[in-house]
């Protein structure tokens, strides 16, 4: 005798696999039983890496005073920076550092967005970042 399979559907907002689930960036995200796993949430987590400028590049987009070669030169030294910091405690300190002066003589705007991005630990930048960006923060005023 084959075995009946009943079916449940609710539409009181519950989450189940017939539910579709959309979260913004950094978001997480646990479907099924989690009973007795491990969730951890801190400094340990890493967000990914194409949204950690996401922000910063979209200010360069729309910066009104910046020629299309100085858009494309502030994101390639961004980028360097987040390419460099994915190295963890192995990142280059001075490089990173220069990046952020490059960013600097380009748009000087820029660098104080970009500063504040790498500053927040939700972000997800490493240390040595963190410690670059407090430095040339120090350095403006």
């Amino acid at each position: 005798m084959p075995v009946k399979k009943k079916v449940v559907s609710s539409s009181k907002g519950s989450v189940g696999r017939d539910r579709v689930v959309s979260a913004g960036d950094g978001s997480i995200v646990i479907g099924g039983d989690v009973n007795h796993s491990l969730i951890v949430k801190g400094d340990n987590n890493r967000i990914n890496i194409a949204s950690k400028f996401k922000d910063v590049y979209q200010k360069v987009d729309e910066h009104p005073e910046l020629s299309p070669t100085d858009k494309s030169d502030l994101k390639s030294e961004l980028q360097a920076f987040e390419d460099d910091d994915k190295k963890g405690p192995e990142s280059n300190e001075g490089f990173l550092a220069q990046r952020l002066r490059n960013v600097r003589r380009i748009a000087p705007d820029i660098v104080d967005v970009a500063i504040a991005t790498i500053a927040n630990p939700a972000a997800g930048f490493g240390v040595i970042a963190k410690k670059v960006a407090e430095k040339m923060k120090s350095e403006k005023q």
